[in-house]
């Protein structure tokens, strides 16, 4: 294979390699570590509709979409180093923690990562209108290409991995000709060995928690394998959520499927996913060679459960004035959304009243001095001009 040629899984649909999205980081790949801080904010956590594991076992959320308040807290992240040639697109890997695959992990990211044809096989709703790689690209490291193994009850050997979070984008023609964006960020299992390399070398500048709302100046760099030692199994870096009552201690090590829950149970999955528009939409904004073909391009994000429309939570569908011009899926979604901009509404009503009375007291002034012309009265001094005196003797 020439050394130009990107590398491709063979798992990738028509609308990835459209958009040059691979699901094997290039052998040239070079990335920096990052410290990321995703912001306090308000999620909408979406359930898969054709299948949820909690509905079965009592879970409060059942398969009911659910908002979460977010608190906020710090990751670590690999971006793709400046100035390396990209021959596919960029990814950002964000490291979600080390765990353990278990077979009952296999059976639920199987069914969750479902493609429309296995819907059909399972005799369940496909998981969001777009098609993307199924189960096998949770087991292939993007990193070497090689596949885990599929666990098997009574293994004498533990399946350990690294779980990073890779997103996913494809260019799809929808009706007529119009070109439709769809966003995906799946788990990926990473080889510890794979792990070991890419963190070879690498340090991280770190400044010491906030005190009282102000971080303190002093920083100092730690190799990024002693940081991410540093904060367990689950990789929080600052300000995680609680951990399961099962594996209370950070060393504890989850299974691969009770991580990837504590991701998106605690919203700091969906705070990824915001995160991540927010880039593709900045590094196509920023592309001014396809401006003009923007224009035929809609953005749709990821269509499954964990997609949203623009209120402070969700982002889909239908687009409404009175939340800024924001596209919202559903009237919950509309009402939240409303709710969220009150306060701007309500200055730009104050700031619109203020200007209709301007222009009210403008029109007086105008109307009152053509008539003080006409009446010999000099309205801007608010005093009254009289001709001068004559002699009349």
């Amino acid at each position: 294979m020439s050394n130009n040629a990107p590398r491709w899984s063979g798992l990738e649909t028509p609308g990835m390699m459209e958009a040059k999205c691979s699901l094997l980081i290039q052998d040239d790949g070079t990335f920096n570590p990052r410290i990321k801080r995703l912001p306090k904010q308000r999620v909408l956590v979406y359930q898969d509709k054709g299948y949820n594991p909690d509905a079965s076992s009592g879970s409060p959320n059942g398969d009911e979409n659910f908002y979460v308040d977010f608190n906020g807290c710090t990751i670590l992240q690999f971006e793709p180093a400046h100035g390396t040639p990209q021959r596919t697109m960029p990814i950002t890997l964000t490291v979600g923690g080390r765990c353990v695959f278990t077979p009952e992990n296999y059976q639920d990211f199987n069914v969750m990562m479902r493609t429309k044809e296995q819907s059909i096989e399972m005799n369940i709703s496909p998981n969001g209108n777009f098609d993307w790689p199924d189960v096998n690209s949770l087991l292939l490291c993007p990193l070497c290409g090689r596949s885990a193994q599929i666990p098997q009850e009574g293994d004498e050997y533990d399946n350990e991995y690294w779980l990073l979070f890779y997103p996913l984008l494809q260019i799809t023609i929808m009706k007529g000709s119009q070109m439709t964006l769809g966003t995906r960020t799946i788990c990926r299992l990473t080889c510890l060995d794979c792990m070991e390399d890419l963190l070879e070398e690498m340090t991280l500048k770190i400044s010491p928690p906030s005190i009282n709302g102000r971080r303190p100046k002093l920083s100092f760099t730690l190799p990024a394998k002693e940081v991410l030692a540093e904060a367990g199994s689950a990789s929080f870096l600052e300000n995680g959520p609680p951990r399961p009552e099962t594996h209370p201690h950070e060393s504890d090590m989850l299974d691969a499927w009770t991580l990837y829950n504590l991701w998106e149970h605690s919203g700091a999955w969906e705070a990824l996913q915001n995160d991540y528009r927010v880039v593709l939409s900045r590094s196509m904004n920023s592309d001014n060679g396809e401006r003009d073909s923007r224009k035929k391009t809609t953005s749709e994000p990821k269509p499954t459960k964990r997609s949203h429309c623009r209120s402070p939570s969700c982002r889909k569908g239908e687009k409404s004035r009175q939340n800024h011009g924001e596209s919202c899926c559903s009237r919950p979604s509309k009402e939240e959304a409303r709710e969220h901009h009150r306060g701007d509404r309500l200055a730009r009503q104050e700031e619109q009243n203020e200007r209709q009375e301007k222009n009210k007291t403008t029109m007086r002034y105008k109307e009152s001095k053509s008539a003080s012309k006409k009446n010999g009265r000099d309205k801007d001094r608010g005093s009254t001009a009289t001709k001068p005196l004559t002699n009349n003797s």
